[in-house]
């Protein structure tokens, strides 16, 4: 469906994909936004919109030189234009020239395990006339971008690049060419060299390389032929005769680490790329840098499977993950050694009590709408899909920085038309340190969702392969409720998605409905007029308060037929009949998003 532009009359107009009419406080909420002398173009509101604190839930705001602190977020970085990507037809490309080209490649990526994989991409350009720093790696590599750029360590979490610090061990990419021709990639979980093309058939990606302008891909394939995809054909691994994590000799040191960040006086236009399934890629200097809510993963599993078991599998996500306000007994290694707890004090004073309570919380689900369900697609593929944010922690930094926000407005005498639309000034004190603290809160976010995931894998893998680990067919992950710097309309500009999702062309997204209905895995279409956004999910139709007085247990336990879950007076306001019908919704933003795969909930675990 198109948009309409609202009949209001404000500073910037305000364009709908909601498909009915607003009520009178949602109009007013409307009004508000768009009267403010920062707002850039328009106001997109999303078809799930519908109230909330300040802004309207499912509204996109972009800004010129301010910022609305209703959000928690992280910024996506990018790379200067002659930034080399290596693909694997054995060449690099300039991440500009991939960004020309328009078409879709084949990069390495890797996992957090520190196994390197073949993935599909495409590149663009992100943002124009942007600062930039120099990291210097000890290969003598050097790397230029935005200071916010997420570069993957050598325990396979993240920090930006403004961050690292000296000595800091980066997850290393190492490539040569040994005397047949063929191209190896050493393998940093296991010490071994692999044959790229190796790579390549294992990740399933063999015949879909493809070629650009005047290049000619090369991979070589001795004794290998598609048809025959036998391992030992390809002679795969080759021990190094020095395992990598002792090798120092100068061309193949182990775990590339970092010499320097050096602020740089210029700004260029900057590029990323879009790498749905991994997230991540490799630079040619030899280290693997981030891409680019909610996740959800398409496992090898099928219904048939499931037969008997979603009792087992709902009581046993219930023992191991947290709800409500609930926190984790114990701390686990892998929240211990995120790497990110040693910038905890350097976030707002308002939260240095919190620390402990972060890292029980980490791995935990949380309340309201948050959720974690096994769905089935339209051919009885078992996917995994959860809906968590940054916890305690993250609405913390959000109050302090709101606060903050508000008492800046009284001073200035700001007449504001609620005062939940304070903002920052971009360049000031308290800009930056909002925008510190928005990154550390999502950077929080994702991996207590990697966490929990993780978990929650685990347990279905119990269920249905025996404990046996499975490789997902296909990972997606996305953030809402955020702001980023993006270029829209030619110009650089904040974009605040709350309670909506990017949908750049090729983003791959995810829409749930309620805890009844289905949910949609989407592409993007990059649709400019919506600051390339679409829902987050079907909206409410009524607050909880409501749903709790129209409807009964027994409604609940009709709606939610067919699904293992709750069937208790806790989750009645999460009933679907207090959500927007998830067609409708996904009918009216057929302009902004095609559907990849539609899913039906079998198990539903709320917070």
């Amino acid at each position: 469906m198109p948009y309409e532009k609202l009949e209001i009359t404000t500073l910037a107009p305000v364009f709908s994909w909601a498909n009915h009419p607003l009520g009178s406080e949602e109009t007013k909420m409307a009004k508000n936004v768009a009267s403010l002398p920062f707002v850039f173009k328009h106001v997109a509101l999303m078809p799930d919109v519908h109230l909330g604190k300040g802004a309207l839930v499912g509204s996109v705001i972009a800004t010129k030189e301010a910022i609305i602190p209703a959000a928690v977020g992280v910024d996506i970085g990018c790379f200067v234009g002659d930034t080399l990507v290596p693909l694997v037809d054995g060449k690099s490309y300039r991440i500009q020239d991939l960004a020309a080209q328009g078409k879709e490649f084949i990069i390495y990526s890797c996992t957090p395990t520190g196994k390197i994989v073949a993935a599909q991409a495409t590149a663009k350009l992100t943002r124009r006339n942007t600062p930039l720093v120099k990291v210097i790696l000890d290969n003598d590599e050097e790397i230029i971008c935005t200071p916010d750029h997420q570069f993957m360590l050598r325990d396979g979490t993240y920090k930006e690049a403004e961050l690292l610090q000296i000595g800091t061990s980066l997850m290393p990419f190492y490539t040569q060419t040994d005397k047949d021709g063929y191209t190896l990639i050493a393998q940093p979980y296991s010490s071994r060299w692999q044959k790229a093309h190796w790579i390549i058939a294992r990740s399933g990606l063999l015949g879909k390389i493809p070629q650009f302008e005047g290049q000619r891909t090369v991979i070589h394939h001795r004794n290998f032929q598609e048809s025959d995809n036998r391992p030992q054909n390809l002679d795969a691994e080759v021990k190094t005769p020095i395992g990598l994590d002792n090798h120092r000799a100068k061309e193949h040191q182990y775990n590339h680490k970092v010499v320097a960040v050096i602020p740089l006086d210029y700004t260029e236009d900057v590029y990323c790329l879009i790498v749905p399934e991994y997230h991540n890629f490799a630079l040619k200097a030899g280290v693997f840098v981030h891409n680019c809510g909610m996740s959800a993963i398409k496992t090898p599993f099928t219904a048939e499977q499931l037969e008997g078991k979603l009792k087992k599998i709902r009581l046993d996500i219930e023992a191991a993950i947290p709800t409500g306000f609930n926190e984790n007994k114990d701390v686990e290694k892998s929240v211990i050694n995120w790497q990110r707890w040693g910038d905890f004090q350097d976030l707002h004073r308002g939260v240095q009590d919190l620390q402990a309570k972060a890292m029980k919380q980490m791995g935990s689900l949380g309340g309201g709408n948050h959720f974690i369900e096994v769905c089935l697609d339209t051919e009885n593929q078992v996917w995994l899909m959860l809906h968590s944010g940054s916890r305690n922690i993250g609405n913390n930094l959000a109050q302090c920085h709101i606060h903050t926000a508000k008492e800046l407005a009284k001073m200035a005498g700001n007449q504001l038309p609620d005062p939940d639309l304070s903002y920052f000034v971009a360049g000031t004190p308290e800009f930056q340190a909002y925008w510190h603290d928005l990154q550390w809160a999502q950077d929080y976010a994702r991996v207590n969702r990697d966490v929990m995931m993780a978990r929650f894998k685990h347990i279905v893998e119990k269920h249905l392969a025996g404990g046996k680990a499975t490789k997902p067919l296909l990972q997606v992950n996305c953030h809402h409720n955020y702001a980023e710097k993006e270029v829209h309309f030619d110009e650089d500009v904040y974009v605040t998605r709350k309670g909506a999702v990017r949908a750049q062309t090729e983003d791959y997204g995810i829409i749930p409905g309620s805890m009844g209905a289905k949910s949609f895995i989407v592409k993007g279409k990059g649709n400019a007029h919506s600051f390339c956004s679409c829902s987050h999910g079907a909206g409410r139709l009524m607050s909880r308060n409501k749903a709790k007085n129209v409807y009964t247990l027994d409604d609940l336990i009709e709606q939610t037929n067919g699904v293992e879950c709750r069937k208790d007076t806790g989750v009645l306001d999460e009933i679907p009949g207090a959500y927007k019908p998830i067609d409708q919704v996904m009918a009216n933003q057929a302009d902004l998003v095609e559907v990849v795969a539609t899913l039906k909930q079998v198990v539903c675990v709320k917070g």
